[in-house]
């Protein structure tokens, strides 16, 4: 793309600045004179002693010629300079040189054309673009600048990265959440759509989390507020998302290497041109067509439009490298836990041992376990308090990933440990220790997700080869899930250093460790791409994690290969489309058979048939099936 239009970061509607209708008015200039000088007239004025001057219909023609040029031609010579300055040679300096030389050869009607062109090209190409970024730029415009503020009883209107933690945010209904927070009162129906894509509202009430960015549908809630601005889960999103949109995947770094190359071997071919033909026309030509913008476009706009289609379906993506990595990934490891499982085990048994009671072991282990977000501590937290037990709290309560917790209660050493006597018992099973001896065992069971198994079927229909589950749990627990949803290989009692070293040690190339768990952080960040679960997600997998599912969806998977798929294959065809492009209409132009005009007209219709083709990504269908892949009968159905 051409001069400061062509850069990609820039957020605006092209057709809504005043840079457009500059262009086209500069633009206009050309027809206007050409007609005038088929106007015969003369104008005969003297602008003081021995100075007269003829105003004829050509002269006026040329005057808004070069006035055309001046206005349109700026920003590129201007950005060629630049580039000059900086020791880089692009398109801006190609487009300069055609200029330039075709002002000096006196031909300001080719000159004048090929500026407006383009320069409006970029702008389309720009526009089209812009649809592309559509779920960035709707993060962006949503997220609200300032927030109402309780003080004292007093209501105040305060911009919102003033807004410190602990203050209390009252938000009505229709309103945009401003921060994140937790609900101090009232309720309301809350649409979550923009950060987990799912349309359905969700019910909110007193000491539920709020997440800025989500729309209070019919309530009126106080909030106490977490986090802020660029700190919100919407900022973060945001910062992300625009992140990813920066990165350089590595077919465009190849593409921008070899563009490096491209644009100095282009004026070396024009120059042979001129050399070869002294025909000034002919060089001008290739300088035009040989302007590397749609290649140079191959990969940016496709990785653009598939971070933001995937942002729209509440998957967020970190980097675009990410997503070219998945669409060559043949191998998948799953946690077990909150991830194929819902991650809300339930408690099925109670067996107290050495004298204790069941009142007892339940009120011991709630006490140690107070205070952990760890779904089987929810359980027995859930129960102890079904059980209406007595409030217990630990000292010294201790955290030992993948295998459970310790503390002291009423004075005794309590371990909280989770595994079983029988390696074969299919639910998950928690050893009660109270002072080295057992005090008895919990039962819980968690079974697998609804929609996990249909997932994975789909994921083997487009090229999966292994797939296995990684967990700390018992080998029966571990077994009876990966039954559930058709996985053969299991791996069981892992702590998290020994995930990670399964991954690392793999002979697979570009796996993916799908987890939620704080012990999950390692393996995600071991792998070549880590998904983590949105919304049951702990914030060290979240932060660690390359791409994370807001909706909590493992059925989201399938959806992400084929769209991983789309963008590459997207890729590589337009980088076939440019290069062919390119190389013929070189041929051409020192051929004599493309004129600057109809090349600078080439050169841009194929810049925009490359970012329409990219831009078609943003509306790829969750539901649709990869072209490139067969259908197994029973795994996936055609979408219209």
């Amino acid at each position: 793309m051409i001069g400061r239009y062509g850069d990609l970061s820039v957020y605006k509607t092209v057709f809504k600045s005043t840079d457009f209708y500059r262009i086209i008015a500069a633009g206009s200039l050309i027809p206007t004179g050409f007609l005038l000088s088929r106007v015969d007239f003369n104008i005969d004025f003297s602008i003081g002693p021995g100075l007269d001057l003829s105003l004829t219909g050509p002269l006026v023609f040329n005057l808004l010629l070069i006035l055309s040029i001046t206005i349109n031609g700026f920003p590129i010579i201007l950005d060629a300079l630049k580039g000059l300055i900086r020791h880089k040679v692009n398109v801006d300096e190609l487009v300069t040189i055609a200029i330039v030389a075709c002002l000096l050869n006196g031909n300001f009607l080719e000159a004048a054309v090929i500026s407006f062109i383009m320069v409006l090209g970029s702008f389309i190409e720009e526009a089209v673009s812009d649809r592309a970024r559509g779920a960035i730029e709707t993060l962006v415009n949503t997220n609200p600048r300032t927030a109402m503020i309780e003080e004292n009883g007093r209501m105040q209107v305060k911009p919102v990265d003033t807004i410190q933690p602990g203050e209390i945010a009252v938000v009505k209904a229709g309103e945009v959440i401003p921060v994140d927070g937790r609900i101090v009162d009232g309720s309301g129906s809350i649409d979550e759509s923009l950060l987990t894509g799912e349309s359905l509202p969700v019910y909110k009430g007193p000491g539920d989390d709020l997440s800025a960015g989500t729309l209070n549908i019919d309530g009126y809630v106080k909030l106490a507020v977490s986090r802020t601005g660029e700190d919100s889960t919407i900022g973060r999103i945001i910062e992300l998302v625009q992140n990813a949109e920066n990165s350089r995947i590595q077919s465009t770094r190849i593409v921008d290497r070899f563009a490096g190359y491209f644009t100095p071997t282009i004026l070396l071919i024009a120059a042979l041109t001129w050399l070869a033909t002294r025909d000034v026309t002919r060089a001008i030509a290739v300088l035009v067509v040989g302007c590397p913008c749609s290649f140079l476009l191959a990969g940016p706009v496709a990785t653009v439009a598939a971070v933001g289609r995937a942002a729209k379906s509440g998957i967020l993506v970190k980097g675009g490298e990410y997503l070219e990595k998945l669409a060559r990934s043949r191998v998948f490891f799953f946690d077990k836990t909150g991830t194929l499982t819902a991650g809300k085990p339930v408690i099925t048994a109670i067996r107290p041992a050495n004298g204790f009671t069941e009142t007892a072991l339940m009120e011991t282990a709630a006490a140690v376990e107070r205070g952990s977000t760890h779904p089987i501590a929810v359980a027995i937290l859930e129960k102890a308090a079904k059980m209406g037990l007595k409030e217990k709290t630990a000292d010294q309560m201790t955290v030992i990933p993948g295998v459970g917790v310790e503390g002291i209660v009423d004075g005794e050493s309590v371990s909280v440990i989770a595994g079983s006597a029988d390696p074969n018992d299919a639910g998950t099973i928690v050893q009660v220790v109270v002072n080295g001896l057992p005090a008895g065992e919990i039962a819980l069971l968690d079974r697998a997700r609804p929609d996990v198994s249909s997932a994975l079927d789909q994921l083997k229909a487009l090229g999966a080869t292994h797939m296995a589950v990684l967990s700390g749990d018992t080998p029966g627990a571990v077994k009876q899930v990966a039954d559930d949803v058709g996985i053969t290989e299991t791996h069981f009692r892992l702590k998290p250093e020994d995930k990670m070293a399964f991954i690392q040690r793999t002979d697979f190339a570009d796996t993916v460790f799908v987890g939620d768990g704080m012990n999950d952080a390692p393996s995600l960040k071991a792998s070549a791409v880590g998904i983590a679960m949105g919304q049951g997600g702990s914030e060290m997998a979240l932060s660690t994690a390359d791409i994370v599912l807001m909706k909590d969806r493992i059925s989201q998977l399938p959806f992400l290969v084929r769209l991983s798929r789309k963008m590459t294959r997207t890729i590589n065809a337009n980088i076939a489309i440019s290069l062919a492009i390119n190389l013929v209409a070189i041929c051409l132009g020192a051929m004599g058979l493309l004129s600057p005009i109809m090349g600078a007209v080439a050169h841009n219709l194929g810049s925009i048939l490359v970012v329409m083709l990219s831009s078609a990504i943003a509306f790829t269908r969750e539901d649709a099936v990869d072209p490139a892949q067969p259908c197994r009968m029973n795994t996936c159905q055609h979408g219209a």
